[in-house]
């Protein structure tokens, strides 16, 4: 259960309550802290992201990384089939790991969440394959890749991202292997419209239709003699005006080449219902005697930084997305398991629309939280090391003061919002914290004494015996070290069905 005082981060108040659009930072036990959300939030989540322990043998990571496969399946499939209760009927699993327990886990999923609710695995460049790292290479071959298992319910749509790739090295792959690039015409004046007539979509709906005159277009070998410029440099500075044509089966098309008889240059002026257009007026053009689509290279490219980037459908395989930047994300570093802005950005975009919920109970330091945030989703965080507010809170405080790092370009983020934090009521975990800043022998048989009155003890161990051999102990780490043993560690909080106890309040 979560405490009776809940302090609001950001919003310059405090509160006791959680309202339904409260976005939420969880401290303790994920799978407690599941199970007290549950009843507000069963069958809300629209996107679970997870990127839990890897179970690599590691110490290098906060958490316990070094299970062997059963206990950690075990850890997982006890909070995997609350999860599953979460999400919505419309609702996304994204869960990554690398290669420890990839196939154990896809397993495991294929039992809670059903074989026929898989969708997709994703591969994921997360390193350099270059450059010394870790021992054993002379042995294996270095990791440079992750995994992400996609499972959706059965009312959900992925929304299909696009991923972007340079313009330049793409049309030198596409002549390495011996094919062309469609867009080589250049219309340098797009000439004047004159309104011929009307005809209707399949709807009823009004289609425009205006003849070109004077258009003027140019390939672009013949500007890049008449300009002396580079290939690169043509696209960059006539990127708007690149075309081809095509033979596009749409119904706009038969409509257009059914009421225009002549061969020449038709621009249809109409509302599209579906597609990026929606809801706007379009102009789409039509040309030649069989009315070829007129596609412009602008629809599918951008500018950044000098570059123009194409545009392309990302499926299964993400190589474009960089982490060399991700140690500063947010102004706040962990030493593993941090991930870039910009994988989150691609995963809550592909599951999400504004204000929906996302989960992600490995908090870790904040990444999903603070992306989330910048998308104007809703979120739910959980983690239970103690760096809690030195990491996802300070993160988040960053994000309300408008950070700029990350993907914060992207969406043009200036600021704002807020967040609920809160701690899950501590039972055994404040006396393992009094243990260890206790600083004398004194003091950890004070925090002893109130153990054996409230604490929940290992049931296994014989008190007197205990209290004999303990005192044996001359050395203050030792005596720690055999107090910390005992307590039971599955009681570290207390558990939702105790709320109402009177000894909790």
């Amino acid at each position: 259960m979560l405490e009776d005082t809940i302090i609001l981060i950001g919003g310059g108040y405090e509160t006791s309550s959680i309202s339904d659009d409260d976005n939420l930072v969880i401290k303790g036990n994920n799978l407690i802290a599941l199970y007290s959300l549950k009843k507000r939030y069963a069958g809300k989540v629209k996107l679970i992201y997870l990127d839990p322990p890897y179970n690599t043998g590691s110490d290098s990571f906060g958490y316990n990384d070094k299970f062997n496969h059963s206990a950690w399946l075990t850890f997982m499939k006890n909070r995997l089939e609350i999860a599953r209760e979460m999400l919505s009927d419309d609702g996304m699993i994204f869960i990554q790991t690398d290669d420890n327990e990839h196939a154990y886990l896809r397993v495991l999923m294929d039992e809670i969440f059903g074989v026929n609710r898989y969708l997709n695995t994703i591969t994921i460049k997360a390193k350099a394959s270059s450059g010394a790292s870790g021992g054993g290479e002379d042995k294996r071959l270095k990791k440079n890749t992750e995994f992400i298992l996609l499972y959706a319910n059965d009312n959900a749509q992925i929304n299909i991202q696009q991923k972007p790739y340079p313009l330049q090295k793409y049309i030198d792959e596409r002549r390495d292997l011996g094919k062309n690039f469609a867009y080589t015409n250049v219309l340098v004046n797009p000439g004047k419209l004159t309104k011929i007539g009307e005809t209707v979509d399949g709807r009823r709906d009004k289609i425009e239709l205006f003849d070109v005159t004077g258009a003027v277009s140019k390939s672009v070998k013949k500007i890049m003699k008449e300009e002396n410029l580079t290939e690169e440099e043509v696209y960059f500075k006539y990127l708007d005006k690149v075309y081809t044509t095509e033979n596009a089966q749409t119904s706009i098309r038969t409509r257009v080449r059914d009421a225009v008889t002549d061969n020449g240059y038709t621009i249809a002026r109409y509302i599209p219902i579906s597609g990026k257009n929606k809801g706007k007026l379009t102009d789409v053009g039509f040309i030649g005697p069989t009315k070829r689509l007129v596609s412009f290279l602008k629809e599918t490219t951008y500018k950044e930084d000098g570059v123009v980037y194409k545009t392309e459908k990302a499926g299964t395989l993400w190589e474009d997305i960089s982490w060399s930047s991700i140690k500063s994300e947010g102004s706040v570093e962990l030493d593993n398991g941090k991930k870039p802005e910009k994988l989150l950005q691609r995963i809550i975009a592909s599951a999400t629309d504004e204000n929906d919920i996302v989960l992600d109970f490995f908090g870790g330091s904040g990444s999903t939280a603070a992306t989330a945030h910048k998308m104007n989703r809703k979120y739910i965080t959980i983690e239970q090391m103690d760096y809690v507010r030195e990491k996802i809170v300070k993160r988040l405080n960053n994000v309300i003061e408008g950070d700029t790092t990350g993907i914060s370009k992207d969406v043009n983020w200036q600021g704002g919002g807020s967040f609920v934090y809160a701690e899950l009521m501590e039972k055994n975990q404040g006396y393992l914290k009094d243990l260890k800043k206790s600083e004398s022998i004194q003091e950890l048989m004070e925090v002893y004494n109130r153990m054996k009155e409230n604490a929940d003890i290992d049931f296994r161990l014989d008190l007197e015996k205990f209290e004999e051999e303990i005192n044996n102990f001359n050395s203050l780490d030792e005596r720690r070290r055999e107090l910390v043993r005992i307590l039971d560690k599955n009681q570290l909080y207390y558990n939702y069905a105790n709320i109402d106890d009177e000894n909790v309040r």
